[in-house]
């Protein structure tokens, strides 16, 4: 009796054990589904937002491209109107390069005509007066005399010089006035070749010239003397053979004021020499 009422005891102990480990796993399964009823719907809230930001993005891509489209008409609408006011550009001016050819055709060919009637009537014009003027000259020469040898006195206002040595100074020295005796210039008179000075005759200015031959080691100096004052000079050395040296010097000179040529003073030596094989000369003119 006891085993026997132990073994109800023990199989009720068990089986309340039973209800309550299955009360137990049906409350745990129920808060397992609660939280994954949650996790779905947080899933699903987030998803929405989700859709719901994509869908703004695309009305306001849909908005930007309508308004490119419609920029992009009215760009091709303003294409069209360049395009057409281009061509009506195009068209005016073609029109008046035409106009403007024809017009410059037409006068050119006036013109040429025009010119080439006046150069046909220039030139027999020309070619008349040229035969008046021939026929008139020949008998104007019938009339004039016999041309003679002389030649023309020289103006009053003309002042011009120019004499050299007709033979050689010989060993003249420092400081000697060379003489130029062959006159074959003196227009105004102003050379006198008893004393180898030029006076002037008139205040100006005058371009003086002169020029020394030497030969055989002989050397001198010869300057420009205006007023005792020495305006130029020409040095020569001549070791062998012949050799010329000139000089020339542009001065004011006043009337009455006298210039010449003399050796310089200092060393010299030798002979000044002129001849057929070349002069010792000296001249001048007065150029204002």
């Amino acid at each position: 009796m006891v085993t026997s009422n132990m073994f109800y005891v023990l199989f009720g102990f068990l089986n309340a054990i039973c209800v309550l480990g299955h009360q137990g796993f049906e409350i745990h399964s129920a808060d397992v589904e609660g939280e994954k009823l949650c996790s779905d719907e947080n899933v699903f809230h987030i998803q929405q937002e989700q859709i719901d930001f994509l869908m703004r993005k695309v009305s306001e891509l849909s908005a930007g491209f309508q308004q490119q489209k419609t920029e992009i008409i009215q760009l091709k609408n303003e294409n069209q109107n360049l395009i057409r006011a281009l061509s009506d550009i195009e068209k005016m001016f073609q029109s008046s390069r035409r106009k403007d050819g024809h017009s410059k055709l037409k006068y050119e060919n006036g013109f040429k005509k025009s010119s080439l009637q006046h150069v046909q009537e220039d030139g027999e014009s020309a070619k008349a007066t040229e035969r008046k003027g021939i026929s008139k000259i020949r008998k104007e020469r019938l009339l004039l005399p016999l041309p003679t040898t002389r030649s023309p006195p020289a103006s009053k206002d003309v002042i011009a010089f120019y004499a050299y040595m007709t033979g050689d100074s010989i060993d003249p020295g420092a400081s000697r006035t060379l003489i130029f005796d062959k006159i074959i210039t003196n227009a105004g008179n102003g050379y006198h070749n008893a004393t180898g000075a030029f006076i002037a005759p008139r205040t100006g200015i005058y371009v003086f010239s002169w020029s020394m031959r030497l030969v055989n080691s002989a050397y001198h100096q010869a300057e420009l003397v205006h007023n005792h004052n020495v305006m130029g000079v020409a040095y020569l050395y001549a070791p062998t053979g012949d050799h010329t040296v000139s000089g020339t010097v542009v001065i004011h000179v006043n009337q009455g004021d006298d210039v010449f040529i003399r050796t310089q003073s200092g060393a010299n030596s030798g002979n000044i020499e002129s001849g057929p094989g070349g002069r010792t000369s000296f001249s001048g003119w007065k150029l204002s």
